[in-house]
């Protein structure tokens, strides 16, 4: 059940916004080894959003996943990272990510919990 959800105050036609959300949900798949039939992922742009005073190019991820442990937490922020400055020009220094690891039992989907 991984969920990604990238905002960013960069300003995105539809159709970089459609080939955004296949790649990151195939990157989202490979970066925590789930099939990708559980992955659900989320871009918002042209958000409000300013970092260090300046409205350069900047992104907040989330990451919700069930178990999703501290450890793997810098490894996968660095991967982020990295994707985001390739996919759209986010510098690493410009993007908070949030992990968040969600409970099976208090997430829901088809009628019933995990």
């Amino acid at each position: 059940m991984p969920y990604l959800k990238i905002e960013t105050n960069q300003s995105l036609d539809e159709a970089v916004v459609q080939a955004l959300l296949k790649k990151s949900s195939l990157f989202t798949a490979t970066l925590l080894n789930k099939p990708e039939k559980w992955i659900m992922v989320s871009i918002y742009q042209g958000v409000a959003m300013m970092f260090d005073g300046s409205a350069e190019p900047a992104a907040y991820v989330e990451l919700k996943s069930i178990s999703l442990t501290p450890e793997p937490c810098a490894a996968l922020s660095k991967s982020l990272c990295e994707f985001l400055n390739a996919e759209l020009g986010v510098s690493p220094e410009r993007a908070y990510v949030e992990f968040w690891n969600i409970n099976g039992k208090m997430f829901g989907w088809n009628g019933g919990t995990f």
